[in-house]
């Protein structure tokens, strides 16, 4: 019979945790969460320890049970006894993407969200190789615990005073920069994270800004880029010729910039400078990212003391969508002339 030791969900992303126990052994179980259908669909499940004696290789037991037992040929350290549970513990990722098991202060598994439970399963401490039951944790140790440790602190921070240090500052640049705020949406609805959309108009021309998704860094930027913390975290923002577009039309391009802001912890994915985005922007297919550095009148915003990226959505035509897999430099600087603001 399995029993749950402990349950935790990601804060950011559609995923949640499990310790689970059959008896016979202890295994870390990460689950996508279906809030449509109410389900935990299971996604990777990595070893953590034996509660029983096992045999020295897979051929030799019994492997029928949903929870094969590690042989003991590739166990480090035997320890057979059961866990308390006050001394287990499950960190985050400040990504909201990785979990980490603790037992007594120190770290013996992680499961990313590419764990695909086949090839890779998770890192495991107390074994001597990788197997299908878990990679050893000992050859990433170095990279995640510090990493963990940091992502520990973040988590113990009261969000309400970190968003009003973020939040402030950024929207008095852009109210120097632009005027007063024609209307903020809250695309949370008061559920964590906080993050809105506020717009300004000048003229012929709209503004719409993301506040509040910089305050956290984007999944699998490290996948991408070796600095990847300069990468990992942006605000959107968008501008509109009023001239061209209605209120409806401008409504529409509101809230495709609200689902962008999503898609990042939703997906588990990253999207940075330069990055073609498959989103419908009025009449066009396509659209590119472009980081407001690459304007010859970048924004003096706070937030990039912060390392927070701001990052411009710009429709693409056809022609240079096409173009771009061809002539990739030419077309961006001319899609950067033609929108410098």
């Amino acid at each position: 019979m399995e029993n749950s030791l402990l349950f935790s969900q990601s804060p950011l992303c559609p995923l949640a945790v499990d310790l689970i126990s059959d008896g016979q052994s202890y295994y870390f179980y990460m689950y996508d969460l279906d809030y449509e259908n109410e389900q935990l669909n299971p996604h990777s499940a990595c070893w953590v320890k034996n509660l029983v004696p096992s045999h020295d290789t897979y051929d030799e037991q019994c492997t029928n049970h949903a929870q094969p037992l590690m042989p003991a040929s590739l166990i480090e350290k035997e320890d057979l006894n059961p866990w308390q549970e006050e001394d287990i513990e499950i960190v985050w990722s400040k990504e909201g993407h990785i979990a980490a098991l603790y037992h007594q202060n120190q770290l013996v598994c992680i499961i990313p969200n590419w764990a695909d439970g086949k090839e890779f399963c998770g890192y495991c401490a107390n074994v001597v190789e990788n197997t299908m039951l878990g990679w050893k944790l000992s050859d990433v140790l170095d990279i995640f615990e510090p990493r963990f440790e940091e992502s520990k602190r973040f988590w113990m921070q009261e969000f309400n005073g970190v968003w009003s240090a973020y939040h402030s500052p950024y929207v008095d640049d852009l109210c120097k920069q632009f005027g007063g705020i024609d209307q903020c949406f809250d695309l949370h609805k008061d559920q964590f994270p906080s993050r809105i959309l506020i717009t300004f108009e000048q003229e012929d021309t709209a503004y719409a800004f993301t506040v509040g998704m910089g305050m956290f860094a984007m999944p699998n930027a490290d996948r991408y880029y070796d600095d990847y913390q300069s990468y990992a975290r942006c605000e959107f923002a968008i501008r509109i010729d009023k001239s061209t577009c209605d209120d409806a039309d401008c409504y529409q391009l509101y809230s495709m910039l609200a689902n962008l802001c999503n898609y990042p912890w939703e997906e588990m994915d990253t999207l940075a400078d330069q990055h073609i985005v498959d989103i419908a922007y009025l009449d066009k297919d396509h659209c590119i990212l472009l980081d407001d550095d690459h304007y010859e009148d970048a924004l003096p915003l706070s937030i990039k003391q912060q390392g927070v990226h701001l990052t411009w959505v710009v429709p693409l035509d056809d022609e240079d969508y096409i173009a771009l897999k061809e002539d990739k430099k030419s077309v961006i600087d001319r899609i950067i002339k033609e929108n410098r603001k």
